[in-house]
């Protein structure tokens, strides 16, 4: 068929193609319109959406045309940029004011490797903090430095302070003897104690760059070693033996709420993989229960909440620290017999400190580890002794993250189990029936964006969100933190959601936020009060409920803080309702 002319085509245009007003045109759009909306009331941001206050609207169009100007502006995808250069946009600023409720899926172990720069630091300047290498021999070669699997202890130790072995000395270092830890930094055969502490970085899974944050193995690593099961067993224990003693534990965790705090996170619920060899103060032997260490935990909680101020006279204030509680995790390796153990040490832990433990997880690969199914005698036995002892530990449980088979069936026992919060769960949004179960059970699902996964567009949050299931952001796993971004903290999880989904903006991160809220276990409910606070959320009357208040006057005073700062620019003058619901608009 031969092209139109220019006379016929101005004809189709002017007498035949229906106008914008046409009837038939309006109608469309109107159906359209209504399809979007109805779609949008099944989500579960929905609620939050329409409760938005004038102020708040205003805020989320302000962040909206941000974004939009960024955008516009970058000549790479926001997802991509560097640290550097994400913490000099307008909208990270913005996000890392964020009130960001509580973090309720965060692994110790994987915090100390997010701020490993301040574990080894502490490490260094303790007193009587020392370094061995195993049977295998001295470190003289670069070889032996970059074998992850050679044995490699930090330890406390009262009598080798004085010993004058190198550890990297071919001939006068024996096997096994412990060396001091500064003096070992200091002699450092490639760059002293700053090379030190790069090779110590790395053999914890986390080398280093300029900015101290990348994740690029040294030249001395085979990477093959580095994600060799023996490999990461062996960094796992090197950084545990530094994390774990005593001193350097208080220390580590005195810094890491201020940085919780300063991140914008008021409550936190720390999963610890136990068991754990906690080394008090001056003692070369371990713990044989984790009594003090729960204490210590305990004590520096309380510290720290005393000491806590925040300023009421900026409307961007940091929030408040409302406390810490912990869920006992047990690592699935393990055979029967220690899990039982573990888990009776668990009900003993909660008997001794019962505002302090919060629930029961576990933890490690479930590609790696048994599944739930292989652990019902186990868990069923558990749930019969919390009764018999009249204590109340629920199941916080992650499943569905580690592909294959095994990881799919452990949704279905988690979900039996009577978990009250799901971990990850990537694989949640293919059971459509599963689905349905997630949302009759108020169930929360905890999605980690990994930091340095760079486009994270498939991630299944938004897909989730859509199909009306309750989320909430959090960290993960330990080789999970060790990323890029994972300094950055929670700021980067957010951040990364506002840039990579528009179907959020400022007010689905507000929800998520508030989820996390919601869903947190401040103190020990049963399965029926549990349920019933969260159904009510802030017109309820328990403690939920108050810091559910108390979360909404931060949230308030964080979208005033914005219309004051960026409104002149932002605001005023420019189209858009501001209703923070930018769902029409993505689709």
């Amino acid at each position: 068929m031969a092209p139109l002319t220019d006379e016929e085509y101005h004809s189709i245009r002017t007498t035949e193609l229906p106008s914008p007003s046409d009837p038939i045109l309006q109608k469309y759009l109107s159906s359209r319109a209504a399809l979007i909306n109805e779609e949008s009331k099944h989500r579960s941001d929905s609620s939050f959406r329409k409760a938005l206050s004038p102020i708040a609207k205003t805020a989320c169009t302000i962040v909206s045309r941000i974004q939009a100007e960024e955008k516009s502006t970058t000549t790479t995808t926001t997802t991509s940029l560097t640290p550097d250069a994400i913490t000099k946009t307008k909208s990270w600023h913005i996000i890392k004011r964020l009130p960001k409720g509580g973090l309720l899926r965060a692994q110790y172990d994987a915090l100390a490797l997010a701020h490993i720069d301040q574990l080894i630091a502490l490490a260094l300047e303790t007193p009587g903090m020392c370094i061995s290498s195993s049977s295998d021999g001295n470190l003289a070669t670069a070889e032996a430095r970059g074998d992850s699997t050679r044995r490699l202890q930090i330890r406390f130790r009262k009598s080798n302070q004085n010993s004058q072995q190198s550890i990297w000395g071919s001939d006068s270092y024996e096997s096994g003897t412990f060396v001091p830890l500064a003096k070992a930094a200091d002699d450092y055969p490639e760059g002293g104690r700053p090379g030190f502490i790069r090779w110590l970085k790395a053999r914890c899974n986390v080398a280093s760059r300029s900015d101290g944050i990348t994740t690029t193995p040294t030249a001395a690593f085979q990477p093959e070693s580095l994600l060799s099961a023996k490999g990461r067993a062996e960094s796992h224990q090197l950084l545990r033996g530094m994390l774990y003693y005593e001193p350097i534990f208080r220390k580590f965790l005195r810094h890491l709420l201020g940085q919780l705090t300063e991140d914008g996170i008021s409550w936190s619920e720390l999963r610890l993989t136990f068991p754990i060899d906690y080394y008090r103060t001056g003692s070369e032997s371990p713990d044989p229960d984790s009594d003090q260490l729960l204490g210590v935990i305990g004590q520096e909680v309380a510290s720290y909440r005393r000491q806590a101020t925040t300023n009421t006279d900026d409307p961007g204030q940091r929030p408040p620290f409302w406390g810490l509680r912990i869920i006992w995790s047990t690592s699935r390796s393990q055979d029967q017999r220690s899990i039982i153990e573990d888990a009776d040490s668990c009900i003993a832990a909660k008997l001794l400190w019962p505002d302090l433990v919060a629930g029961y997880d576990l933890a490690g690969s479930e590609a790696l580890g048994r599944s739930f199914t292989e652990m019902l005698p186990e868990l069923f036995w558990f749930r019969k002794q919390c009764a018999l002892e009249e204590v109340e530990i629920p199941f916080f449980l992650g499943a569905g993250g580690g592909g294959g088979a095994v990881s799919e069936c452990n949704l279905f026992d988690a979900l039996l189990l009577g978990t009250r919060r799901l971990g990850n769960a990537p694989s949640l949004y293919a059971h459509p029936r599963m689905i349905e179960a997630v949302k009759d059970k108020r169930i929360l699902v905890e999605n980690c964006l990994v930091p340095d996964e760079g486009d994270i567009s498939n991630h299944p949050l938004p897909a989730l969100i859509a199909q009306g299931v309750p989320c909430a952001l959090s960290p993960g796993d330990a080789e999970e933190n060790a990323g890029e971004g994972a300094v950055l903290g929670m700021t980067r999880q957010f951040w990364q959601a506002l840039n990579a989904w528009e179907s959020l903006g400022l007010a689905g991160l507000g929800s998520l936020a508030e989820n996390s809220v919601r869903w947190a276990a401040f103190e020990d409910q049963p399965a029926e009060s549990w349920i019933r606070d969260i159904r009510a959320a802030s017109v309820g009357s328990g403690l939920k409920a108050q810091r559910l208040k108390e979360w909404a006057v931060q949230w308030e005073r964080f979208c005033l803080w914005i219309v004051t700062e960026y409104g002149d620019v932002y605001g005023e003058g420019r189209d858009g309702d501001g209703d923070g619901d930018v769902i029409a608009s993505a689709n």
